[in-house]
């Protein structure tokens, strides 16, 4: 669940550099006040738009490759699903970029937010804990398109996805009306008290005896989300069972790695059991951090110099590239089926 960067600084920073005119997305950002957060969220916006405008890179940086955007490009004048999308804990919007271009370039308007206190350069685990804030930043942006939509974006209600990654796979199986269990999760870190969650929380010396109870163990559910899909969904230890039995729209859990490679705290097939309307998928060949942006030569590196989490590094012959395109496809014909 955890992701920790040590170059959040440059994460942080969208390197828009020019580069040759070519296919991309249109690109956005403007800020959302919300009532439960302190200060406006930022809001990324990626669609189908014109050729207008310069392609330019968003995200570049040392460690990572960056993604191709047309900022300010004018959307195209129709009606597209809308897709929400939730980082990892410790990551953000524009590292997992790749994949919201990828869903705009198939014909869905895909918003997403920095999530205020479990991301770059914001990651603590205190907030962290705070799993009901992050469903709540998704369903007010929501609430938001719903009333009076952005940028000149025409989105159908009627057909709303959501796709998370790590604590953002918790973050959209809660929308979907899943809920968790404080005791199941205490219980997990005591079994698996290795795993990097479990020893974040240790090391910061938070007691997970300290939770709101509950609110870590309400629902969530917003039923204008009609799908969703969840990769290496974090707290997948504490969820409750007859919760999962209850979620009535079509989920796709997807894991990176073989089963012995995936961490418990992310495994997600007997969460695809329990629910009623899920199709499960394993990428062979793929860590957790496979998710992340496509890394430099230089930040491969850069990161095993630093002794950090090895966020650019495979299990694997298998390229980031290769994996990202088997993601791109699974995730895109999902979404596509079921919007």
């Amino acid at each position: 669940m955890k992701s920790t960067f040590k170059f959040a600084s440059a994460l942080a920073i969208l390197l828009l550099s020019n580069i040759a005119t070519q296919a991309a997305p249109g690109y956005q950002t403007i800020e959302l006040a919300v009532a439960h957060r302190d200060h406006p969220l930022p809001l990324h916006i990626w669609y189908p738009g014109k050729d207008d405008g310069v392609v330019k890179s968003l995200g570049k940086n040392a460690v990572f490759t960056g993604v191709e955007v047309r900022p300010g490009a004018a959307p195209l004048d129709q009606k597209f699903p809308i897709v929400l999308l939730s980082h990892g804990s410790g990551g953000n919007a524009v590292n997992i970029g790749w994949i919201a271009a990828h869903l705009a370039d198939q014909g869905m308007v895909v918003v997403s937010t920095n999530h205020p206190g479990t991301t770059s350069r914001d990651s603590l685990p205190r907030e962290t804990l705070k799993i009901w804030q992050r469903p709540d930043d998704l369903t007010a942006i929501l609430d938001f398109f719903e009333k009076t939509p952005p940028l000149d974006l025409q989105v159908d209600m009627t057909r709303v996805g959501a796709v998370g990654f790590s604590l953002g796979g918790y973050t959209v199986l809660g929308l979907a009306g899943a809920r968790v269990s404080k005791q199941k999760y205490i219980d997990y870190c005591v079994k698996t008290p290795e795993l990097l969650d479990c020893l974040w929380y240790r090391a910061t010396g938070v007691d997970l005896k300290s939770i709101d109870g509950e609110k870590f163990e309400q629902s969530n559910l917003d039923d204008r989300i009609k799908t969703s899909v969840a990769i290496d969904p974090g707290l997948a230890q504490a969820f409750i069972v007859e919760s999962l039995e209850k979620v009535h729209s079509p989920v796709l859990i997807v894991n990176l790695g073989s089963q012995s490679m995936v961490p418990a705290g992310v495994e997600g097939d007997e969460i695809a059991a329990a629910l009623k309307h899920s199709e499960y998928a394993r990428i062979e060949g793929a860590t957790h951090f496979s998710f992340l942006g496509e890394c430099t030569a230089l930040g491969e590196i850069i990161i095993k110099e630093e002794g950090d989490e090895p966020i650019c590094s495979e299990v694997s012959d298998r390229k980031r590239s290769d994996i990202h395109n088997e993601l791109k496809g699974l995730i895109s014909d999902y979404l596509k089926k079921q919007l």
